[in-house]
């Protein structure tokens, strides 16, 4: 067992999003993404991973396979393995995102 507090993992650049790891083994990680306004990630896909967001604080928009979708806080997506994935924080506040992708099994 882990126990972890996710605000530890709340870290900001001014020169780009951050992605702070807590957990990560051959068959899952965990993560915290972290963007002040006006940052983004870049559209891009997982082959075989399955990858479940929930966003902790703030407002953005995701891009899953061109489709946009805005999201506020308390918001959770889930994405099929090879789904193309993206974001931008179109707020004027910081953005925390948690993520778990977990391996799947064909």
């Amino acid at each position: 067992m882990e126990l972890h507090k996710l605000a530890q993992f709340q870290k900001f650049d001014e020169a780009r999003f951050t992605k702070v790891d807590f957990v990560k083994n051959r068959r899952s990680m965990g993560f915290v993404l972290n963007f002040l306004p006006g940052q983004d990630m870049m559209a891009h896909h997982h082959p075989g991973k399955d990858l479940f967001l929930y966003v902790l604080e703030g407002e953005g928009t995701f891009t899953v396979d061109g489709e946009e979708v805005a999201v506020s806080q308390g918001n959770s997506l889930y994405c099929e393995a090879g789904e193309k994935i993206g974001f931008i924080n179109t707020s004027d506040g910081k953005v925390s995102v948690m993520g778990t992708m977990t391996k799947t099994v064909e």
